[in-house]
């Protein structure tokens, strides 16, 4: 069973987001989290622009996580 601190370790935290069939990458911060059937999704916005969204958690990738 996942912690409401375990969820929330990652809110505040800059991430890379990326989108299946797309070149693209965002820049985004963590809003939010939450265990949905079984899988980690995070809550982003973007650090430039405006909205947020829900992502499975595979397609953000923590600035720690980044390969160098």
């Amino acid at each position: 069973m996942t912690t409401a601190q375990e969820l929330g370790q990652h809110i505040g935290k800059h991430a890379t987001l990326t989108l299946p069939s797309s070149p693209f990458r965002f820049r985004v911060e963590i809003i939010d989290a939450r265990k949905r059937y079984g899988n980690l999704d995070y809550k982003v916005k973007p650090v430039a622009g405006v909205g947020e969204t829900w992502h499975q958690s595979h397609l953000v990738i923590l600035d720690n996580e980044q390969s160098a």
